[in-house]
């Protein structure tokens, strides 16, 4: 079979960077060496050579840039020193160079930034609501391809005749709009292959672009502030050769639509009385040309946002007269669909989303923190008088029920009027978990799903709440996002957004993207690490450099940073081990000495950047001596009686023990082997429950199983009672939470669902010890009293695997190795092997 070909992770990929391309297969054999020939009809545009590699990519040199627009067709002859196969592949570019956009302008339905002051209130007048910029296409000759590059300050819809046309959604991807503006590549040849007239619309949402209601984190104060506007370029290709460009400009119309106002945080406001045709329709007035976001224009290559599942009800209940709850099967991201009835013109419809149920059984859809000042994950829809099916497009909730109030019929909603929508980014699931045991399953599970979740154009913290990319959050979840998902394209955007946050002398922001407010200048060595961590994170699971590359000079300039902050190399942060047991259930930092994770991170980043740099042929020696000189400061201050302990601390920290083992700060045999007994004991001592929040959790039960633990860190996971996975379990719960306690305010958190790592890695036993799992190790530590397990992972080589059962005093185990790999396989016994590429059954007795 010919191996299958992606370009930059797509089949056949339109909308592609113009160069520095990445080419893949997946390996059937060895390879010793490829040749990639890149076409664009018969001409070669690029030709590598004969390049001499095992890896299964090759990226296209930065010098060399392919043409936009045009369909190119790749080949890659792979050479095993015995005989060549072919991959093949073809990628159409996104054109990102601003001489392909002479023909198009910026257009708007007005200029200027909006009032932002009891918008929800005002929108009612139609002033805010979202544009409809169109145009009519003349009938021509039969079309062979059509393509739309589209982008936007906000989210655009786009429309052929008054029909969706793409099944994107919330496109192109939130940026800071005034550093990046992505241009997104669509193909619209079905729309279009007729070569009649057409009418093309694009409907524009405000994103974090244009937001109008007031947040703690300052999106409306953001520097590139405006109403939304778009800039698009149709290209025709027909039948007798002629080729039209028809680019946004002063000839489109603008028109204001139904949504009278969107609020990604606060929801929608829906009028249709107002669609084309009725009396209340907007008026059509000329397109107003604006100026454009200042960012340069880069292709979007992380994968769309879309509707990836639908879900029915379980039921829907009145609860007090003409106030309905629905309840779906599990903790969503996305929104409500509705099948509305028609005959009650003026009828209003209000859905009001919700995690949870509070104590009078209605959707928990409060601002119990006051983040937002006009509006929360509420929706509002008028009708006309044509029954009607419905759904928001510009903003998502974090829900598992909806409180419906203002049905417009006696006989009430039934569940065949509601469908759940998932909207995430569409990021496929890797990886595979098995394990006889159903708690274990279920927190795997929970936690793919949370991950899912809080996937929209980068990681999230939460559907609900905030729909911010936290540092901290990535830092702790991106390997197992990485084992779990098709995550490399979207964890790597978002780098870049992290990236564009820091500046010389400055440390990277909090959240990112960010509106330049908000987590701006803080001391958080715990959170910024992520700069530099969730690259190095990307580079083991793919094996490519090109991230490290990417950003390698401000990373180094952050470290260099944080260590001059950091006096006598003892760092300190605002943002610790968060959410820890006996916290605030709405967050909050532990009662510990804040220096000590700092410090022990500051070690870490100094390891990472020496890495990097070697990875690149940098010299990393300046990173590696000063992770030294750390490593003894934090002994010198921290390392008491055989445990860790800051001055500051007020009784035991478990997060403490974990990260000066986790991060090989400590590396005197008998200090680690001290610190890590007293861990076990305290986890002993607290019936085995876990006293670690979001940073700990990660490394704790990993920490724990190579000391020699592995009974107590299985006690922890099996643990029902608070603090524990199985305490969310034995409640009901469907996704994992933001707080160990019950009352947590969040049910769509990943961060405490980090325990991931060590099912994979250590219940089933597999994980990377080489980048892009070259080398990759298989060592189940829990034979015996876990009966069965297994998990795969997709790796650039191919699938991965191993599956084993204990009975009768024995384990079974078998390892599928891909092509170009090796797995190193130790066995209950204390043996160990290597095999290479092939599917290898072994046996061994338990310990």
């Amino acid at each position: 079979m010919e191996p299958l070909g992606t370009t930059d992770g797509r089949i056949d990929a339109v909308g592609t960077a113009d160069q520095g391309v990445r080419f893949a297969w997946t390996p059937t054999g060895p390879q010793t060496a490829v040749r990639v020939v890149v076409r664009d009809g018969d001409a070669v545009v690029w030709d590598s050579g004969p390049v001499a590699t095992s890896e299964p990519w090759l990226r296209s040199p930065s010098g060399v840039r392919f043409a936009p627009w045009r369909r190119h067709d790749w080949e890659a002859r792979i050479d095993s020193g015995a005989s060549v196969t072919t991959a093949r592949g073809a990628f159409t570019p996104a054109p990102t160079d601003e001489r392909a956009w002479h023909d198009a302008d910026w257009v708007a339905a007005t200029d200027g930034a909006p009032e932002t002051d009891h918008a929800r209130e005002r929108s009612r007048d139609g002033s805010l609501a979202a544009p409809v910029l169109a145009r009519t296409i003349a009938a021509g000759a039969p079309v062979t391809r059509a393509l739309l590059a589209v982008t936007a300050g906000g989210h655009v819809d786009v429309r052929v005749d008054g029909r969706l046309a793409t099944d994107e959604v919330l496109s192109p991807t939130t940026t800071h709009w005034d550093q990046r503006v992505q241009v997104v590549l669509h193909d619209l040849t079905p729309a279009f292959a007729d070569g009649g007239g057409h009418d093309l619309g694009l409907e524009l949402g405000r994103g974090f672009f244009g937001m109008t209601n007031a947040n703690v984190w300052a999106w409306e104060r953001a520097p590139w502030h405006a109403e939304p506007r778009v800039r698009a370029l149709l290209r025709l290709e027909r039948e007798d050769g002629a080729v039209e460009v028809i680019g946004t400009g002063p000839d489109w119309t603008a028109r204001r639509g139904t949504i009278l106002l969107d609020d990604l945080y606060g929801g929608e406001i829906h009028d249709l009385r107002r669609r084309p045709g009725r009396p209340s329709a907007g008026a059509v007035r000329p397109a107003v040309v604006v100026p454009g976001p200042g960012g340069r224009l880069e292709a979007r290559l992380e994968q769309p946002i879309r509707v990836v599942e639908e879900l029915v009800p379980d039921s829907v209940v009145e609860t007090a007269p003409g106030e309905w709850v629905v309840a779906f099967p599990r903790v969503i991201a996305g929104w409500v669909r509705l099948r509305l009835p028609g005959g009650a013109a003026g009828s209003t419809v209000r859905i009001r989303y919700g995690e949870r149920l509070r104590a009078d059984g209605l959707p928990n859809a409060d601002d119990e923190k006051h983040y937002f000042a006009d509006g929360f994950q509420t929706d509002e829809v008028t009708l006309d008088d044509d029954a009607v099916t419905w759904e928001p497009r510009f903003s998502y909730k974090g829900f598992r029920y909806v409180q419906v109030s203002g049905w417009p019929s006696d006989a009430g909603p039934a569940p065949s009027d509601f469908v759940a929508c998932v909207v995430r980014t569409d990021a496929a699931v890797t990886s595979t978990f098995t394990v006889d045991d159903d708690l274990l399953q279920w927190i795997h599970d929970a936690t793919v799903r949370t991950m899912e979740n809080n996937l929209h154009g980068y990681p999230t913290d939460t559907p609900k709440y905030e729909k911010n990319g936290w540092t901290g959050d990535a830092a702790v979840g991106a390997d197992m996002f990485l084992t779990d998902l098709d995550a490399a394209a979207v964890l790597t955007k978002w780098v870049g957004d992290l990236a564009e946050t820091t500046t010389p002398g400055h440390p990277p922001a909090l959240i990112a993207p960010n509106a330049g407010v908000f987590g701006v200048d803080e001391r958080a060595p715990v959170w910024h690490a992520a700069l530099a961590t969730v690259p190095w994170d990307l580079y083991r699971h793919t094996g490519d450099p090109a991230v490290l590359g990417a950003h390698v000079e401000t990373i180094e300039e952050y470290a260099r940073f944080e260590l001059s902050r950091s006096p006598g190399g003892i760092a300190d942060t605002i943002l610790g081990d968060w959410v820890a047991p006996g916290t605030d259930p709405g967050g909050g930092n532990p009662p510990e000495d804040s220096r000590v994770p700092a410090t022990a991170f500051l070690v870490r980043i100094l390891d990472t950047v020496a890495r990097i740099d070697d990875v690149l042929g940098r010299d990393g020696s300046w990173a590696a001596t000063a992770a030294d000189d750390v490593r003894r400061a934090f002994v010198d201050a921290f390392v008491v009686d055989g445990v860790v302990r800051g001055p500051r601390d007020e009784g035991f920290r478990q997060s403490h023990q974990v990260l000066a083992l986790a991060f090989d700060v400590v590396r005197s045999p008998a200090d680690r082997a001290s610190i890590a007994a007293a861990l076990a004991a305290d986890v002993r001592a607290r019936g085995d429950h876990l006293d670690t929040g979001a940073i700990g959790t990660k490394w704790l039960l990993p920490v724990l199983t190579d000391a020699g633990y592995a009974d107590v860190a299985l006690a922890v996971a099996r643990q029902t009672t608070v603090p524990s996975w199985g305490a969310w379990w034995a409640a009901g719960a469907t996704s994992t939470f933001e707080h160990w306690d019950l009352a947590a305010r969040s049910h769509g958190h990943y961060f405490l669902g980090t325990v991931d790592d060590w099912l994979t890695g250590y219940v089933a036993g597999l994980r990377p010890v080489s980048p892009g799992w070259r080398r990759f190790l298989v060592a189940p530590a829990v034979c015996g009293a876990v009966g069965a397990a297994s998990c795969s992972v997709r790796t650039p080589y191919g699938t991965a695997g191993v599956r084993w059962s204990a009975a009768g005093g024995v384990v079974t185990l078998t390892v599928d190795v891909p092509p170009g790999t090796t797995a190193e396989v130790r066995l209950p016994d204390g043996s160990s092997t290597e095999f290479g590429p092939g599917s290898h059954t072994v046996s061994s007795a338990l310990a």
